[in-house]
């Protein structure tokens, strides 16, 4: 979340605005930490983010927006291990992961995420994690995955999806 608060700052300097800008800034980050949390010492819940593809699933890694927007709602990006920004895996490195949650992305195309949610339904593998067992699925739009200020609505839509019971 630092490179878009930095973003703002930056076009606040350049435009004049930096007051209002900071303002902002300030807001995003009281929201953000009014959100729900994890029990203090408990895993962080694993997220996966799945985008398209059904031979192969492609998928955010350690790299791309959403890895800072699970953490910044207090989860872990089951595919944290990819060393790149997206790109393609295994079904069978997916289901190994055991995701808690599944971000369905939305490109607003119509049934998109209905369908990937069929496609995790109906696989021999995610079908038995638990994420797809106990229909823990979050659907986002491809803006709240892509860097800039929707960003900040898709980490309190996801922290409330991942610790509904959660202190704040």
């Amino acid at each position: 979340m630092d490179l878009l608060y930095g973003d703002v700052l930056t076009l606040g300097r350049i435009f004049g605005k930096r007051n209002e800008a900071q303002t902002l800034v300030e807001g995003w980050k009281q929201r953000l930490s009014a959100l729900p949390k994890p029990a203090t010492g408990a895993r962080p819940l694993k997220v996966f983010v799945y985008d398209s593809g059904e031979d192969k699933p492609f998928t955010s890694g350690r790299y791309a927006m959403p890895t800072a927007i699970i953490e910044a709602a207090g989860g872990k990006n089951a595919m944290e291990a990819l060393d790149i920004s997206w790109g393609t895996t295994s079904w069978e490195n997916v289901a190994a992961s055991e995701p808690d949650v599944i971000i369905l992305l939305d490109y607003q195309t119509g049934s998109g995420a209905d369908a990937l949610r069929r496609v995790l339904e109906n696989h021999p593998l995610m079908k038995l994690t638990p994420a797809v067992k106990q229909g823990r699925y979050l659907k986002l739009q491809y803006a709240e995955l892509t860097p800039g200020p929707a960003n900040i609505a898709a980490v309190e839509k996801l922290a409330r999806t991942l610790y509904p019971q959660a202190r704040k």
